[in-house]
């Protein structure tokens, strides 16, 4: 397929950084968002009610969830649609398969490629995409979503929606057990610098140990750019996930509860790496 028009719907901060990589690949980019504004020296081209998008090669969503998708999907078929629909937001799955049946019985194509990676790689086209969907479908979209970051394919529709929520929350498991054990550390005379060394240096290294510590929690400036909400939201979709096929008393309801109540105590919107703050010795 020659893809030359993308519609980009969502431009909050991963999607005002994904957008303009897309136009400076060559393509022809429209963006629409119902609050944020994108500078036109990005070369996306932003317009003012969503059925302007109608009639592009590829219409991509990055929004907060997958009830929103589904809505912005519905206003969008008041109008002929004939464009590839692809989900880059992190949605629940089973919301995916519903919504895909749904455009499968209009014979509209649908997938979802949600990412990894955060706003600094969305910058620099370094994301981690994983795709789900009919593998032709996603073959031919491949050259458009390589431009923002390496394509893996999932499976089928819904699994790169269920591997992005279980990625964060193994990545959540691993966030909490790094801060309580660099909190607990200090308590023993061990220097931040000392316990990044040798965790990094030992089987305990992580995401969050090379690359969150140092940065956003030893410097105090818990600005990673991904909100606690939004991975509070993506592990309680893989907790569901894991109990309806996995486990009746998994590890993730711990997780998914520790991380509520953190975001509770903390309130005001905060980035994931404040949950260091609440614990007694930080």
């Amino acid at each position: 397929m020659n893809i030359k028009t993308v519609g980009f719907i969502g431009l909050g901060a991963m999607g005002s950084a994904m957008a303009p990589l897309i136009s400076k690949a060559g393509y022809s980019v429209y963006g629409y968002d119902i609050n944020s504004k994108i500078d036109a020296s990005t070369g996306v081209i932003q317009v003012s009610e969503i059925g302007e998008l109608n009639n592009l090669d590829v219409i991509i969503f990055m929004l907060p969830n997958g009830k929103i998708v589904s809505d912005v999907t519905n206003e969008l078929l008041k109008k002929e649609l004939n464009s590839i629909l692809i989900d880059m937001s992190s949605s629940n799955p089973t919301e995916t398969k519903t919504l895909g049946q749904m455009l499968k019985n209009k014979n509209i194509k649908f997938l979802d490629a949600p990412v990894s990676g955060g706003v600094g790689k969305a910058k620099t086209g370094e994301l981690m995409i994983m795709a789900g969907g009919v593998e032709d479908e996603i073959e031919s979209v491949r050259p458009l979503l390589s431009v923002m970051g390496q394509v893996q394919i999932a499976g089928p529709l819904g699994a790169g929606h269920a591997i992005k929520a279980l990625n964060n929350y193994v990545s959540a498991a691993g966030l909490i057990a790094s801060f309580e054990a660099l909190a607990t550390a200090k308590s023993f005379g061990i220097s931040a610098d000392n316990f990044l060394k040798i965790i990094n240096g030992a089987t305990g290294k992580n995401n969050t140990t090379e690359v969150k510590l140092d940065k956003f929690v030893v410097s105090k400036k818990f600005n990673s750019g991904f909100a606690l909400d939004l991975m509070v939201k993506d592990v309680s979709i893989a907790n569901g996930l894991i109990k309806e096929h996995t486990s009746d008393e998994p590890l993730s309801a711990n997780v998914s509860d520790y991380l509520s109540k953190a975001l509770t105590i903390l309130g005001n919107k905060p980035d994931h790496t404040e949950v260091y703050k609440i614990l007694k010795s930080n």
